[in-house]
């Protein structure tokens, strides 16, 4: 392929300041912009500027890395075009930030998960949900004013805790002027994590974001949803990852996607077009292609949105996480749910 992916996330890790209960965790190298200019922009310069959104999403709050107005300040000037993405918990949305923010073309994906404080605070583990709501008003005043390019979306990660809240959730969302609600199943990373998975819950679920779906369209809200379980669908367009999508972490290691089972290249050994056109990405494509999808594929409601009532669709594709939680899932859960 000559033509370069038009959505490029880096893996800018930082530290965090949540303790969320669905959270992969993990120690990884810090992002900052001297890692940007001498890595990651003589690696991805063309692709970086040619793509329609550039996102910076790692493990953490990147927008708590020290000099983030530097960085912000650094792309605003050498990726005008692009929509850059921001993920946040929110906290980290003061004045400065949103100010430079709203001097370029940017998207705020900001994990809020819930519509009230005491369930943000069981999910996410941070005791500053009103603050949190006030630097989204905040934030959504000032764009007014300016007149600024700043999309919001709000992210709703649904599991067994909060699904009932859904519609909540949405009317929130409208209420403080949100541009988008984004609602995707939790992965299951951890055995831990299995009994918070909505495929235990499938008719409340799928009941909940029927309705979410209702009050979002009454409200004028763009929403976007998984499939919902127990649905039949018989058209479908599949997955354009492996066409569309590249995501690069700081310690150089290259995904396909955001479930991938593990890494696809490696910057640090190849360059852009190496790893765009390798072995890798070439089986991803003519898997989708052809009728024997990639083994990461297979069991991905991305590929297929019936796979949504398989539980192993719900788990993630790394082998090794996956096999000790579908032994865990088969001994203790199975059964149970049957």
């Amino acid at each position: 392929m000559r033509s370069y992916p038009k959505y490029v996330t880096l893996g800018t890790h930082y530290a965090c300041n949540a303790r969320c209960v669905f959270c992969l965790g993990g120690d990884y190298p810090a992002f900052d912009l001297e890692k940007y200019r001498n890595f990651f922009e003589p690696r991805l310069r063309e692709v970086l500027e040619s793509a329609q959104h550039v996102g910076f999403c790692g493990y953490g709050e990147t927008l708590m890395m020290p000099g983030i107005e530097e960085f912000l300040d650094y792309i605003n000037g050498t990726l005008p075009a692009p929509r850059k993405l921001f993920t946040t918990n929110g906290t980290t949305l003061g004045d400065s930030t949103v100010h430079k923010l709203m001097e370029g073309r940017y998207g705020v994906i900001i994990s809020l998960h819930a519509a009230d404080p005491g369930l943000h605070m069981s999910l996410t583990g941070i005791r500053a949900y009103e603050r949190i709501i006030g630097n989204i008003r905040n934030m959504i005043e000032l764009k007014r004013k300016n007149s600024a390019d700043l999309h919001m979306n709000l992210v709703f990660l649904a599991t067994t805790m909060n699904i009932g809240t859904l519609p909540e959730f949405v009317r929130l969302g409208a209420e403080l002027g949100a541009d988008r609600i984004s609602c995707s199943y939790l992965t299951i990373f951890s055995p831990e994590h299995i009994k918070m998975s909505c495929f235990f819950q499938q008719e409340k679920t799928a009941e909940n974001m029927i309705r979410a779906a209702e009050l979002a369209a009454e409200l004028g809200l763009d929403i976007a949803l998984p499939p919902l379980f127990n649905k039949r669908y018989e058209t479908y367009e599949t997955c354009n990852d492996p066409w569309e999508f590249f995501y690069a972490e700081t310690q150089g290691s290259v995904l396909p996607c955001c479930y991938a089972g593990d890494h696809i290249g490696y910057l640090n050994d190849s360059d852009f077009m190496g790893i765009w056109n390798g072995s890798g990405y070439r089986k991803l494509r003519e898997g989708l292609i052809g009728s024997e999808p990639h083994l990461w594929c297979r069991n991905c409601y991305k590929y297929d949105p019936n796979k949504v009532n398989s539980f192993s669709s719900h788990v993630t594709f790394r082998q090794e996480t996956q096999k000790k939680i579908m032994e865990t899932y088969e001994r203790d859960f199975k059964k149970e749910n049957r």
